[in-house]
């Protein structure tokens, strides 16, 4: 059996395991079974699939970087290995160095190309010539390097945000099966987003009422604010409302998920103080006490972006 797990929240993942199972779908016979995670909890995902699957021929992981919290991973790696299985893992987050050489060692194929998105990486592998993996990437880098050219990968990642967390993981399935077979243009993409709409406008509009302003002396304006809705779409609506920020933060109240947005401190280093991960411009995390009884955000999640968000302020900004 073929374990796929991918980035849940993005159609870099979510199309990166697309491409996969477009793949083995045309190779073979072997079922294969397809999970997605986050950083919160890709590790309890992982150790419950090795477990659960008593004879994984092949583990393939997608877009998923590295953080301090992983490291158990490489005795998981060790276990799967000792199983006879083939290990594959394609990123294109930032990992130390050190990191990516201990990685190699312990799995098969480990490619890391932050030049590349995800869905690329393994297109370029997988299936470099066919036209819907092809078509799958274009939509995936247009959307993780916020390139804008198409309307349908913007439309893609909105049904992914709305059907974050265990409420959506079918349809984040069927999302995976369509793009798979190549139907960009079936009903069900246009069902989803007619019923996200009023969800968008209605927290859209949230978000904008809920709004945190930060100032802090000598490194300038933090928007934040939250909503139903994911971080990345909160952090694109503050940036359209307040474009000469410093920093954008996006909280979805659903998970208590978390999304920095910045051009002028390294997302990916402060996210991982707080155990998350990430790029340099945008990267998420988790707080413990992020909002106060009253649903308001805390005093204590408030003084630490004061505290620790300007330590990690990019040398040039």
């Amino acid at each position: 059996m073929i374990i796929s797990i991918t980035h849940e929240h993005d159609l870099d993942g979510l199309g990166s395991q697309a491409i996969i199972k477009r793949y083995f779908d045309k190779i073979s016979d072997e079922e294969i079974k397809l999970f997605d995670a986050n950083y919160s909890n890709f590790i309890e995902v992982l150790k419950g699939q090795l477990s659960s699957i008593k004879d994984p021929t092949k583990l393939i992981i997608s877009d998923i970087g590295f953080n301090k919290s992983f490291k158990v991973i490489f005795d998981l790696f060790k276990s799967a290995k000792e199983k006879n299985c083939n290990i594959l893992w394609f990123d294109h987050h930032i990992v130390d160095a050190s990191i990516k050489k201990k990685i190699s060692t312990y799995i098969d194929v480990y490619i890391n190309d932050s030049m590349r998105c995800a869905a690329e990486i393994i297109k370029d592998y997988f299936l470099p010539q066919d036209v819907v993996a092809i078509k799958i990437s274009e939509f995936a880098r247009d959307t993780d390097f916020k390139t804008e050219k198409f309307k349908l990968a913007s439309d893609i990642q909105l049904i992914i945000g709305y059907n974050i967390g265990k409420k959506g993981y079918e349809k984040r399935r069927e999302l995976v099966k369509l793009l798979s077979e190549g139907k960009f243009d079936d009903k069900w993409f246009d069902n989803q987003l007619n019923e996200l709409k009023d969800w968008i406008r209605q927290e859209s509009e949230f978000a904008f009422q809920n709004v945190n302003h930060i100032n802090i002396p000598n490194f300038g304006d933090i928007y934040i604010s939250y909503a139903q809705l994911g971080g990345g779409k909160i952090t694109q609506i503050l940036k359209n409302k307040y474009p000469n920020a410093r920093a954008y933060i996006g909280i979805d109240t659903r998970y208590d998920e978390i999304i920095i947005h910045s051009e002028f401190v390294n997302c990916r280093e402060f996210a991982m103080h707080f155990d998350g991960g990430g790029h340099e411009d945008r990267a998420g995390f988790k707080h413990p006490n992020t909002f106060s009884d009253e649903k308001k955000l805390s005093n204590i999640f408030i003084q630490d972006i004061r505290n620790i968000l300007p330590k990690f302020r990019k040398e040039t900004s």
